[in-house]
């Protein structure tokens, strides 16, 4: 028994021996490895800690909204209203009164011009009109009676002429004859018998000749009196003419024609109403192209140039812009509201626009092609001085100084100190703090 127990004491004193002994060699091992170890840890901290640090700032880096400059067109506006008004509209007025016998037209019939609108009762004048006719038909036939005395008178006149020509001859001869006869008749060459022959023959002649010359003169005078009486008998006949002229004239009164292209907007009687010249029938609007009449103060209508001014139109009922120019800045500044108007005419082949509407005008003054543009909320004014707050390549948010050229709406054209493609900050800039990291979002992918 007491050999069984130094055995068991040996065995349990060689194990304690034992795990001594590793625990004296585990302890010499560490010892011996810590220091590398916590060398090498400390190496790798260093090398990694920038790289570190910039992904823990990027990530903390708070988001902006951004949005991007880009090149487009801007203009200077102006905004104001104004009334669609026909290019030309007439309220279509009979001539003359009467009864209303015929009526072509009603509300919205297209019309050109000359088309027969309506007519007056027209009897009594179609009497007048043959009346008038045949005074004219009577007029032309005392002309031409006249004038055919006249040739008459004018023939005459050259029969008076000739005849009196060759008693002239007639005279001339026989006064020579005479002449001889007589100093025959001193000589005792010829009986006194013989002289008193020629002398008597003489006498005739140059009584015939008398009687000649007053045949021209009446032959003269019957001209001048038929010359004057064609006058007369033209006259009468003008004035017959004339007569018939006036009659025509007021029979076309009693037919209501279209003095213009147009539509009827409006027709206010029926077949067997009574008209009268001051009473209008119809309402005649030509609506294409259409006038468009705005008003502007008086600084402002000065700025429009006039044939130039673009401008886009639309109507307060309508979901449709039409583009057009001012075609017409008027002279006259009303002294009450210092305000001036202008003109814009719009083709309207569709007739969406109709008179009377109510229409907004956007005025284009100045435009300024592939300009730098941005968003006009993002612009930050300290004292007059305007600035944005652009996000760098490396993602620092910065102020930047600029100049502002046009601004129209939420745009702002950019003078200098911004290029196309620049990330600016849009809502809350005045909240970022300049030089610091941000994490831009653009607008679009918001």
């Amino acid at each position: 028994m007491a050999k069984q127990a130094s055995l068991l004491a040996l065995k349990s004193w060689k194990r304690f021996s034992r795990s001594l002994l590793i625990a004296a060699l585990l302890s010499n091992i560490s010892v011996s490895i810590l220091p590398a170890a916590e060398n090498t840890s400390s190496s790798l901290q260093l090398a990694a800690a920038p790289a570190n640090q910039a992904t823990i700032d990027a990530a903390k880096a708070p988001p902006v909204i951004v949005q991007k400059v880009v090149t487009e067109d801007i203009s200077l506006q102006l905004q104001t209203s104004g009334d669609i008004l026909p290019f030309q509209g007439a309220d279509i007025h009979p001539k003359i009164g009467g009864e209303v016998i015929k009526i072509n037209v009603s509300e919205g019939s297209q019309v050109a011009p000359g088309d027969l609108l309506a007519e007056i009762d027209h009897r009594i004048l179609d009497a007048q009109l043959e009346q008038a006719k045949a005074a004219v038909s009577v007029a032309k036939s005392a002309v031409d009676a006249q004038a055919v005395l006249l040739k008459t008178s004018q023939s005459g006149l050259i029969s008076a002429k000739a005849q009196a020509t060759a008693v002239k001859a007639q005279v001339t001869n026989l006064t020579g004859t005479r002449k001889r006869y007589e100093e025959l008749f001193r000589e005792g060459a010829v009986s006194e018998q013989q002289l008193d022959d020629v002398t008597a023959q003489h006498d005739a002649a140059k009584a015939q000749l008398v009687a000649a010359e007053s045949g021209i003169r009446q032959a003269e005078d019957g001209i001048q009196t038929n010359q004057v009486n064609l006058k007369m008998r033209e006259a009468q006949l003008i004035q017959a003419q004339a007569n018939l002229h006036v009659v025509e004239v007021q029979r076309e009164n009693a037919f209501v024609r279209a003095p213009f292209a147009g539509i009827i907007t409006s027709r206010l009687l029926d077949p067997g109403a009574m008209a009268n010249a001051g009473q209008p029938i119809f309402r005649l609007e030509q609506m294409n192209p259409v006038k468009v009449i705005g008003s502007l103060v008086e600084k402002d209508l000065m700025l429009l140039t006039q044939g130039k001014t673009e401008v886009a139109v639309k109507a307060a009922s309508i979901d449709r812009e039409f583009k057009g120019i001012v075609g017409k800045v008027y002279p006259a500044i009303s002294a009450k509201t210092r305000t001036g108007q202008f003109e814009i005419i719009l083709e309207n082949p569709d007739m969406t626009l109709r008179s009377g509407m109510y229409a907004s005008i956007q005025l284009y003054l100045q435009t300024a092609k592939n300009a730098v543009v941005m968003p006009r909320d993002a612009l930050l004014n300290h004292k007059g001085q305007m600035s944005v707050v652009r996000v760098n390549k490396t993602g620092m948010a910065e102020r930047v100084p600029v100049r502002v050229g046009i601004l129209q709406d939420t745009r702002a054209q950019i003078l200098e100190g911004l290029e196309p493609g620049d990330l600016i900050v849009g809502q809350g800039a005045e909240l970022v703090k300049t030089g610091s990291l941000v994490k831009p979002v653009l607008a679009e992918d918001k």
